[in-house]
C-alpha cells in the first residue's frame, strides 16, 4: 500500500482542519509514493524508536507528537534532532503525525480516555470554532469515593502512580478529563460542574487554581493519558488495510523511573 493511501486514511479520521493554529503536524518526512509493508506506531519519535524502525525494517512511523514542531534552519548531524531527521531521510522512512487533530477528533484521544475511565455520555469539555469537535471530555460516573476511583484510574491507565491535588476524602460523580497537557482547561472543568479533573503536566500554580475552584486535580501524566490511543490507531488501520504489519512502541520518551 502506498504511504499516501495510509495518510489519507489517517486524515479521514483526524482531518487537517482540526489541527490547532499553534500546532505543526501531518505528513512530515518521506516519499508518499513509497510502498508500505511495515508500520511502527509510537507516541513520540526519538532515537530508540528510530533504531527499532531500522532493526525491524519498518517503512513508516506514525506518531502522535510531531517530530518537527518548531521551524528548523538546517539538517545536519551536529545536534540530536537534526541527526535524527537526517537519518530518517537517509533511510527513506516515511513519518506522519496526528496531534491536535487526533486529540479533538471523534473517537480520538479524549473519547478513548473517557471510555477507559468510565464516563457515561461524555460531552466535549472545551469547544472550538467547530461545534462538532473540541478538547477534553466531561461526564458522569457511578458515584464512589475518590480513593476507589483513583485505584480504578491507575488500573485502567496501567500506571504506578498519580499526583493528586485537593480534597482526597470526597466522593466523585462528575468527571472532566483531557489527554496530554490540559492545564488550560481547568476553568472549563469547573464550569462544567466536574468535581475531579484528570490530565497531565500540571504545574504548582495550576494545582492551586484548581483547588481554589473546588476541584480535585489528578495529574496522571502526559504519556499515560495519551498512550491509550496507540492501540486504537493500530486497530483502525488494520480494519482498513491489508498485508501491512503494524507494531506499537510502548515505551515513554524520555524513559523514566520511580526512585
Amino acid at each position: 500500500m502506498k504511504a499516501k493511501e495510509i495518510i489519507k486514511l489517517m486524515n479521514n479520521w483526524a482531518p487537517a482542519e482540526l489541527i490547532d493554529n499553534w500546532d505543526n503536524t501531518g505528513f512530515q518526512i518521506g516519499n508518499d509514493e513509497k510502498d508500505i509493508k511495515r508500520i511502527l506506531i509510537s507516541l513520540d519519535l526519538d532515537e530508540r524508536v528510530y533504531n527499532r524502525a531500522l532493526d525491524g525494517d519498518f517503512h513508516m512511523i506514525i506518531t502522535h507528537h510531531p517530530i518537527i514542531f518548531k521551524p528548523i534552519t538546517s539538517i545536519t548531524t551536529s545536534t540530536y534532532k537534526e541527526k535524527l531527521l537526517f537519518n530518517l531521510i537517509q533511510k527513506d522512512i516515511v513519518v506522519y503525525n496526528a496531534h491536535t487533530n487526533l486529540d479533538r477528533a471523534n473517537n480520538g484521544v479524549n473519547d478513548e480516555l473517557a471510555k477507559l475511565l468510565g464516563l457515561r455520555d461524555p460531552q466535549t469539555l472545551e469547544m472550538g470554532e467547530d461545534e462538532d469537535y473540541g478538547y477534553g471530555r466531561v461526564g458522569d460516573i457511578e458515584e464512589q469515593s475518590l480513593k476507589d476511583y483513583l485505584t480504578f484510574i491507575k488500573k485502567r491507565l496501567d500506571t504506578e502512580f498519580l499526583i493528586v491535588y485537593g480534597d482526597m476524602d470526597r466522593t466523585v460523580k462528575r468527571v472532566a478529563l483531557c489527554g496530554g497537557s490540559g492545564s488550560g482547561f481547568i476553568y472549563d472543568a469547573y464550569k462544567k460542574e466536574a468535581c475531579i479533573y484528570i490530565t497531565g503536566d500540571i504545574k504548582y500554580h495550576d494545582a492551586q487554581y484548581g483547588t481554589e475552584l473546588g476541584l480535585t486535580i489528578v495529574d496522571a501524566g502526559h504519556y499515560h493519558t495519551e498512550k491509550i490511543i496507540l492501540p486504537i490507531v493500530k486497530e483502525y488501520l488494520e480494519k482498513n488495510i491489508e498485508d501491512v504489519y503494524i507494531e506499537i512502541w510502548k515505551e515513554p520518551s524520555p524513559p523514566y523511573g520511580i526512585f
